[in-house]
């Protein structure tokens, strides 16, 4: 990566209001290079449809997913940097032999932790089939997904950006940060299916531009985190 960016290994707990900065600053990166963007939400969605189809593929999918996505946060940094940025940093991070082991044990750890999620959500499907669902298995299910989601959100940019190579590191660290911010990235939660919304009444022409959006905003809430890069007009408490 390069050197220039500079890091800080401390947690950082911003205001709740703080998303709606992540969006907005998204949005001025994402005018920077549109169609580069596009061209490289557009690419890992198609491989996630196609993964669908064999279960080796989705195997591969998850191994490939956190390089790809290095790739698109590199480009998204590069960016901010207001630097020149093209459809092939996608796959760059592939190159970077460094990081490779990190990633493959992530996505392994990755691919154990969804198995309790899946068969929750096979249950929770045969028993609306069945017309009886059971509220403990809703609660449990929404739960782990929580839990699954927070472990992860941030695991390939700590590791990637933060040069973390510890495994359970990177998961706690992840999830200290989403435990500290839940208030911020609820709203962005919020705000993202409001955008989703918008995009459904469009017949899903708005999704060409709102999910790369979104994906941008959501790396700015690991930069906020983490303070990579800080911004003295939000005001946030930093802790270790």
């Amino acid at each position: 990566m390069d050197q220039k960016v500079q890091v800080k290994l401390i947690i950082r707990r911003v205001p709740t209001q703080a998303a709606l900065s992540w969006l907005t600053k998204a949005w001025e990166l994402f005018r920077q290079a549109p169609s580069t963007l596009i061209a490289m939400v557009a690419f890992t969605t198609i491989l996630s449809l196609l993964a669908q189809l064999h279960p080796v593929l989705g195997v591969i999918l998850v191994l490939a997913n956190p390089f790809l996505t290095a790739g698109l946060y590199k480009t998204i940094v590069l960016l901010q940097q207001q630097q020149a940025v093209n459809f092939q940093l996608l796959f760059s991070v592939f190159k970077e032999a460094r990081y490779r082991r990190t990633f493959i044990r992530l996505a392994g750890a990755n691919l154990l932790a969804n198995i309790p999620l899946m068969l929750l959500a096979a249950q929770l499907l045969e028993q609306t089939q069945a017309g009886v669902v059971d509220p403990v298995t809703i609660f449990l299910f929404a739960v782990v997904l929580c839990l699954v989601f927070m472990l992860f959100a941030y695991a390939v940019a700590i590791a990637y950006f933060l040069n973390e190579q510890r495994l359970q590191a990177i998961l706690m660290s992840s999830l200290t940060a989403c435990w500290r911010n839940v208030g911020a990235l609820t709203l962005f939660g919020i705000l993202s299916v409001a955008l989703g919304m918008l995009g459904m009444v469009t017949l899903g022409f708005a999704f060409i531009v709102i999910v790369p959006v979104l994906q941008v905003a959501f790396f700015l809430s690991f930069s906020a985190f983490f303070a990579l890069q800080l911004d003295d007009s939000a005001p946030a408490v930093l802790e270790v």
